[in-house]
Protein backbone atom coordinates (compact mmCIF):
# COMPACT_ATOMS: atom_id res chain seq x y z
CA UNK A 1 0.00 0.00 0.00
CA UNK A 2 1.02 3.27 -0.99
CA UNK A 3 2.46 6.11 1.98
CA UNK A 4 -0.57 8.21 0.42
CA UNK A 5 -3.36 4.74 0.52
CA UNK A 6 -1.98 4.76 3.91
CA UNK A 7 -2.97 8.06 5.11
CA UNK A 8 -5.91 8.16 3.20
CA UNK A 9 -6.79 4.69 5.37
CA UNK A 10 -6.79 6.69 8.82
CA UNK A 11 -8.71 9.72 8.41
CA UNK A 12 -11.86 7.35 6.73
CA UNK A 13 -11.35 5.07 9.80
CA UNK A 14 -11.35 7.67 12.06
CA UNK A 15 -14.74 8.60 10.36
CA UNK A 16 -16.20 5.48 10.27
CA UNK A 17 -15.68 5.15 14.13
CA UNK A 18 -17.15 8.91 14.21
CA UNK A 19 -20.26 7.92 12.17
CA UNK A 20 -20.37 4.61 14.57
CA UNK A 21 -20.34 6.58 17.86
CA UNK A 22 -22.80 8.84 16.51
CA UNK A 23 -25.13 6.27 15.46
CA UNK A 24 -25.14 5.07 19.10
CA UNK A 25 -26.87 8.28 20.00
CA UNK A 26 -29.97 7.90 17.75
CA UNK A 27 -31.64 5.98 20.64
CA UNK A 28 -35.19 7.41 22.17
CA UNK A 29 -34.75 5.76 25.40
CA UNK A 30 -34.11 8.13 28.91
CA UNK A 31 -34.01 6.62 32.21
CA UNK A 32 -34.28 8.45 35.37
CA UNK A 33 -33.50 8.36 38.69
CA UNK A 34 -34.32 10.52 41.31
CA UNK A 35 -32.63 10.56 45.23
CA UNK A 36 -33.05 12.61 48.31
CA UNK A 37 -29.83 13.05 49.99
CA UNK A 38 -29.76 13.31 53.49
CA UNK A 39 -29.67 17.19 55.17
CA UNK A 40 -26.22 16.53 56.69
CA UNK A 41 -25.11 13.69 54.22
CA UNK A 42 -25.50 16.41 50.83
CA UNK A 43 -20.93 16.25 50.50
CA UNK A 44 -20.79 12.45 51.61
CA UNK A 45 -23.45 11.30 48.82
CA UNK A 46 -21.68 13.57 46.67
CA UNK A 47 -18.50 12.10 47.18
CA UNK A 48 -19.55 9.01 47.12
CA UNK A 49 -21.50 9.25 43.49
CA UNK A 50 -18.55 9.87 41.98
CA UNK A 51 -16.57 6.89 43.04
CA UNK A 52 -19.30 5.38 41.69
CA UNK A 53 -19.18 7.26 38.42
CA UNK A 54 -15.23 5.82 38.87
CA UNK A 55 -16.70 2.09 38.70
CA UNK A 56 -18.38 3.08 35.64
CA UNK A 57 -14.99 4.58 34.13
CA UNK A 58 -13.13 1.61 35.16
CA UNK A 59 -15.50 -0.79 33.51
CA UNK A 60 -15.93 0.78 30.44
CA UNK A 61 -19.27 1.79 30.45
CA UNK A 62 -20.50 2.58 27.00
CA UNK A 63 -23.93 4.48 28.72
CA UNK A 64 -23.62 8.12 29.27
CA UNK A 65 -24.71 9.54 33.06
CA UNK A 66 -25.79 13.03 33.70
CA UNK A 67 -26.25 14.59 37.10
CA UNK A 68 -28.00 17.63 37.84
CA UNK A 69 -29.54 18.83 41.35
CA UNK A 70 -32.98 20.17 41.61
CA UNK A 71 -32.79 23.91 42.38
CA UNK A 72 -36.56 24.76 42.91
CA UNK A 73 -40.04 23.44 42.98
CA UNK A 74 -41.18 20.66 45.47
CA UNK A 75 -38.76 18.39 44.80
CA UNK A 76 -35.75 21.26 45.66
CA UNK A 77 -32.65 19.64 46.83
CA UNK A 78 -32.77 16.45 45.54
CA UNK A 79 -30.61 14.43 42.87
CA UNK A 80 -31.35 13.40 39.56
CA UNK A 81 -29.04 10.84 37.49
CA UNK A 82 -30.40 10.22 33.39
CA UNK A 83 -28.84 7.72 30.41
CA UNK A 84 -29.90 9.00 27.63
CA UNK A 85 -29.55 8.30 23.37
CA UNK A 86 -29.44 5.21 23.39
CA UNK A 87 -31.92 2.27 22.37
CA UNK A 88 -33.99 0.69 25.23
CA UNK A 89 -32.16 -2.60 24.57
CA UNK A 90 -28.69 -0.73 25.97
CA UNK A 91 -30.12 -1.77 29.19
CA UNK A 92 -30.12 -5.15 28.59
CA UNK A 93 -26.83 -5.23 28.08
CA UNK A 94 -25.39 -2.88 30.60
CA UNK A 95 -22.32 -3.48 32.15
CA UNK A 96 -22.32 -6.04 35.41
CA UNK A 97 -25.38 -4.60 36.71
CA UNK A 98 -24.77 -6.63 39.92
CA UNK A 99 -21.69 -5.10 40.50
CA UNK A 100 -22.94 -1.60 39.54
CA UNK A 101 -25.41 -2.22 42.57
CA UNK A 102 -23.38 -3.59 44.80
CA UNK A 103 -20.82 -0.47 43.90
CA UNK A 104 -23.58 1.99 44.00
CA UNK A 105 -25.14 0.44 47.81
CA UNK A 106 -21.70 1.04 49.09
CA UNK A 107 -20.72 4.24 48.05
CA UNK A 108 -23.65 6.92 47.57
CA UNK A 109 -26.89 4.33 48.77
CA UNK A 110 -26.20 4.88 52.28
CA UNK A 111 -26.28 8.86 51.82
CA UNK A 112 -29.33 9.41 50.24
CA UNK A 113 -32.93 8.01 49.32
CA UNK A 114 -34.18 6.51 46.34
CA UNK A 115 -37.44 8.15 45.25
CA UNK A 116 -38.12 7.32 41.85
CA UNK A 117 -37.29 5.39 38.87
CA UNK A 118 -38.81 6.88 35.18
CA UNK A 119 -37.92 5.88 31.60
CA UNK A 120 -38.93 8.36 28.76
CA UNK A 121 -38.87 7.78 25.06
CA UNK A 122 -37.69 10.91 23.50
CA UNK A 123 -40.04 12.59 20.84
CA UNK A 124 -37.70 13.72 18.60
CA UNK A 125 -40.27 14.73 15.61
CA UNK A 126 -41.63 17.06 18.28
CA UNK A 127 -38.65 18.52 19.51
CA UNK A 128 -36.22 21.40 18.49
CA UNK A 129 -33.16 20.29 19.58
CA UNK A 130 -31.07 17.26 20.88
CA UNK A 131 -28.76 18.53 23.54
CA UNK A 132 -28.76 15.32 26.37
CA UNK A 133 -28.51 13.16 23.03
CA UNK A 134 -25.59 15.40 21.62
CA UNK A 135 -23.72 14.79 24.72
CA UNK A 136 -23.86 19.08 25.07
CA UNK A 137 -25.06 19.40 28.26
CA UNK A 138 -26.87 22.80 29.25
CA UNK A 139 -25.53 24.74 32.71
CA UNK A 140 -29.35 24.80 33.47
CA UNK A 141 -32.08 22.60 32.64
CA UNK A 142 -35.47 24.53 32.84
CA UNK A 143 -37.63 21.06 33.29
CA UNK A 144 -41.88 21.24 33.16
CA UNK A 145 -43.50 18.14 33.70
CA UNK A 146 -47.19 17.65 31.64
CA UNK A 147 -49.81 15.35 33.07
CA UNK A 148 -52.81 14.91 31.11
CA UNK A 149 -56.69 14.08 30.79
CA UNK A 150 -57.15 10.46 29.94
CA UNK A 151 -57.02 10.76 26.39
CA UNK A 152 -55.14 13.91 25.70
CA UNK A 153 -52.61 12.51 23.94
CA UNK A 154 -53.45 13.20 20.48
CA UNK A 155 -54.89 16.79 21.37
CA UNK A 156 -51.43 16.91 23.12
CA UNK A 157 -48.88 15.67 20.43
CA UNK A 158 -50.93 17.69 17.64
CA UNK A 159 -50.85 20.97 19.59
CA UNK A 160 -47.09 19.90 20.17
CA UNK A 161 -46.39 19.79 16.23
CA UNK A 162 -47.12 23.43 15.84
CA UNK A 163 -44.98 24.34 19.06
CA UNK A 164 -42.04 23.05 16.81
CA UNK A 165 -42.78 25.17 14.03
CA UNK A 166 -43.14 28.07 15.89
CA UNK A 167 -39.70 27.84 17.61
CA UNK A 168 -38.03 26.08 14.29
CA UNK A 169 -38.15 30.00 13.28
CA UNK A 170 -37.83 31.69 16.30
CA UNK A 171 -34.36 33.05 16.22
CA UNK A 172 -32.38 32.75 18.99
CA UNK A 173 -34.60 30.15 20.91
CA UNK A 174 -33.38 27.61 23.27
CA UNK A 175 -33.67 23.93 22.56
CA UNK A 176 -36.91 22.40 23.39
CA UNK A 177 -36.79 18.36 24.20
CA UNK A 178 -39.94 16.54 24.59
CA UNK A 179 -40.20 12.76 26.36
CA UNK A 180 -43.33 10.68 26.96
CA UNK A 181 -42.95 8.74 30.18
CA UNK A 182 -43.28 5.28 29.24
CA UNK A 183 -42.75 3.70 32.49
CA UNK A 184 -43.10 4.53 35.93
CA UNK A 185 -46.49 6.77 36.70
CA UNK A 186 -49.13 8.29 35.30
CA UNK A 187 -49.32 9.26 31.89
CA UNK A 188 -46.85 12.32 32.17
CA UNK A 189 -44.90 14.48 28.76
CA UNK A 190 -41.13 16.07 29.95
CA UNK A 191 -40.14 19.25 28.47
CA UNK A 192 -36.66 19.65 28.86
CA UNK A 193 -35.50 23.92 27.61
CA UNK A 194 -31.83 24.05 27.97
CA UNK A 195 -30.85 27.36 29.93
CA UNK A 196 -27.28 29.12 30.23
CA UNK A 197 -27.95 30.83 33.18
CA UNK A 198 -31.12 33.12 34.63
CA UNK A 199 -30.17 35.87 32.61
CA UNK A 200 -31.66 33.54 29.39
CA UNK A 201 -35.12 34.04 30.71
CA UNK A 202 -34.66 37.31 29.67
CA UNK A 203 -34.01 36.69 25.91
CA UNK A 204 -36.62 34.01 25.87
CA UNK A 205 -39.76 33.47 28.41
CA UNK A 206 -42.63 33.32 26.24
CA UNK A 207 -46.45 33.36 27.66
CA UNK A 208 -48.00 30.00 26.48
CA UNK A 209 -50.29 31.24 23.90
CA UNK A 210 -46.69 32.75 21.69
CA UNK A 211 -45.87 29.22 21.43
CA UNK A 212 -48.24 28.48 19.17
CA UNK A 213 -47.84 31.70 16.74
CA UNK A 214 -51.77 32.40 17.51
CA UNK A 215 -52.55 29.13 16.24
CA UNK A 216 -55.96 28.84 18.30
CA UNK A 217 -56.94 25.62 17.56
CA UNK A 218 -53.33 24.19 18.73
CA UNK A 219 -53.80 26.05 21.92
CA UNK A 220 -57.38 25.16 22.82
CA UNK A 221 -56.07 21.47 21.85
CA UNK A 222 -53.24 22.20 24.47
CA UNK A 223 -55.40 23.33 27.14
CA UNK A 224 -57.40 20.63 26.95
CA UNK A 225 -55.60 18.09 27.51
CA UNK A 226 -53.56 19.15 29.87
CA UNK A 227 -54.60 18.47 33.54
CA UNK A 228 -52.00 19.91 35.35
CA UNK A 229 -48.19 20.50 34.72
CA UNK A 230 -45.10 21.38 37.13
CA UNK A 231 -41.85 23.24 36.47
CA UNK A 232 -38.72 23.00 38.21
CA UNK A 233 -34.87 24.38 37.40
CA UNK A 234 -32.03 21.47 36.87
CA UNK A 235 -28.34 22.15 37.95
CA UNK A 236 -26.44 20.29 35.61
CA UNK A 237 -22.88 18.98 37.14
CA UNK A 238 -20.15 17.86 34.99
CA UNK A 239 -18.58 16.26 38.10
CA UNK A 240 -21.37 14.33 38.83
CA UNK A 241 -21.68 12.87 35.13
CA UNK A 242 -19.79 10.03 32.99
CA UNK A 243 -19.88 11.25 29.34
CA UNK A 244 -17.60 7.54 28.20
Amino acid sequence: MSRFARLLVLPLALLAAAASHAATREGSAAHFFTYRPASDQQAKFEKGYRQHLNWHRRHHDPLVWYGWTIQDGPRQGMFVDASVGEPFAAFDRRVDPGGDGVNFRKTAAPYATAIQSSSYVLLRELSSGFPLEQRQPSRVVQVVHYRLHPGGAGHFERALQIMRKVLSSTPDAPPHTWYRLTVGGAPEYMLMIARDNWASYDHFNPRAADLFGGNETALREFAKAVSESESETWQYHAELSYLP
